[in-house]
């Protein structure tokens, strides 16, 4: 009884039968149940994304866009139901490609469970309680796509046979969140990772691998500065980025860091933010001592400093100084102006920056893997301790262990995904929930292993 054993045949093919249906009618159930009863949901984000605003990319905004043309009042009902029915499909083709590879009833209705947990939990203990796949943000559509993203990309490190078409696949599937979404672009440069291990010892398919990293990376670039370009007048990517960093430099930063702002004009606009963010009590100096309440103290305080800070501050500088009306000149300005500045505090304020990152990368990984909670923390980290060592032991007893990989590639994705957010804004957010699910597979596949092995020796 081992992994990847060949699925036997007659009673048992028709019992796996059954079991791939049990799974899909679960599946439809749940996800039935969160689209009628939770119906749609609009956020501040829904009305961005139909503005085609500068700040957001072009994915979600033109999808949106499309379903109202197409459907009018019904558009965003029609995507809900779309979006329900993505995240049913990607967690159906999920959990029978894992139950493919390991024997046992079980395999497949648990990693179904465990693919479903992030949508069922985040509506009961998010502060927003959110429905992913009803909500009318780009999380309905990229947690299912990330999720088929992750399948290809393991079946391309699972499996040599159409291993070229996996790749393929899985890229494809990247260019999309990266156009969705920002932080996707983790997913992107973890291809390029694994399809650098797994052919490292093929040149031309290396060589292969970066071309087609790198175009995708300036098909990006093109097609956000040209969607730009058609709806906002300017060839220009996406903005906002600077100015959140921005707001986690001042955060942590103190009055007298502004001296490493070379230009006197730039460095009268950090005093003027600096002040209203401190009278407004929003700094880390201000935050409660404690991890878990300094989280949330952050995560409020976080946008705090941009929408009531940095934005008015610059916004104002650039309409009033350098004469600039339009709305998507000026987010560029604005966006140029705060790089500038965060660059130029962090020779100041970097190693206390570092290390409330350092901080915050801490939450997201309890985030991934929890509920960012005194009761939680340090269980859930010290999970990650447990599930390296099981990982550990699996590679020891069988070099060629399906876990192991699956835990190598979780854990590339799951350390790019908090590294990456961790620069940008909070992790105490939806943004960390594209791992969770997987990591609960891999722990679940582990423990599989280490029975079977245990199961042999006796």
């Amino acid at each position: 009884m081992e992994s990847g054993a060949k699925i036997p045949q007659g009673g048992k093919q028709k019992k796996e039968g059954y079991g791939k249906g049990a799974v899909l009618l679960f599946l439809i159930v749940i996800f039935a149940v969160i689209f009628l009863a939770g119906g749609v949901k609009t956020y501040p984000d829904t009305e961005s994304y139909l503005n085609m605003a500068p700040f957001r990319e072009p994915g979600y905004a033109l999808l949106l866009n499309v379903m109202k043309f197409c459907f009018g009042g019904f558009g965003f009902t029609v995507l809900a139901f779309l979006q329900n029915a993505l995240a049913v499909f990607s967690i159906y083709q999920f959990s029978c490609y894992i139950g493919s590879k390991y024997r046992g009833n079980y395999v497949m209705p648990v990693t179904a469970v465990c693919m479903v947990f992030p949508y069922v939990m985040t509506p009961l203990f998010a502060s927003s309680g959110i429905l992913l796949t009803n909500a009318m943000i780009s999380e309905g559509v990229t947690l299912p796509l990330y999720h088929l993203f992750f399948l290809f990309l393991l079946k391309a490190v699972w499996e040599e046979e159409k291993q070229r078409n996996y790749f393929l696949i899985s890229l494809l599937l990247s260019a999309f969140l990266l156009i969705t979404r920002g932080q996707m672009a983790v997913t992107l440069i973890a291809w390029l990772i694994v399809a650098l291990v797994v052919n490292f010892r093929n040149k031309k398919k290396i060589l292969a691998s970066i071309c087609l990293f790198l175009l995708v990376l300036v098909c990006r670039t093109v097609g956000t500065c040209s969607y730009n370009l058609l709806v906002n007048g300017t060839f220009a990517g996406t903005t906002y980025g600077p100015v959140t960093i921005l707001s986690n430099v001042i955060y942590v930063a103190d009055r007298e860091d502004g001296q490493a702002v070379s230009k006197e004009r730039f460095r009268e606009l950090f005093y003027e933010i600096y002040g209203i963010a401190e009278d407004g009590q929003m700094l880390f100096k201000n935050a409660p001592s404690a991890f878990s309440e300094e989280a949330v103290f952050y995560s409020d305080m976080h946008d705090d400093i941009k929408d009531f800070a940095i934005f008015p501050v610059l916004q104002d500088y650039v309409q009033r100084e350098e004469g600039i009306d339009d709305y998507m000149e000026k987010s560029v300005r604005v966006d140029e102006i705060a790089g500038t500045m965060y660059r130029e505090l962090l020779s100041e304020s970097f190693l206390r920056w570092f290390s409330h990152y350092i901080r915050n990368a801490a939450v997201g990984l309890i985030r991934t893997a929890a509920f960012v909670h005194p009761l939680f923390n340090i269980p859930a980290l010290l999970g990650y301790f447990v599930l390296t060592g099981m990982g550990i032991y699996c590679y020891r007893k069988k070099k060629e262990s399906r876990a192991v990989k699956l835990l190598l590639l979780t854990a590339l994705l799951t350390a790019g995904n908090v590294a990456a957010v961790s620069l940008t804004i909070m992790c105490l957010s939806r943004y960390m929930i594209y791992n969770t699910a997987l990591l609960y597979v891999t722990a679940f596949l582990l423990l599989i292993e280490i029975w079977i092995e245990k199961w042999r020796r006796k």
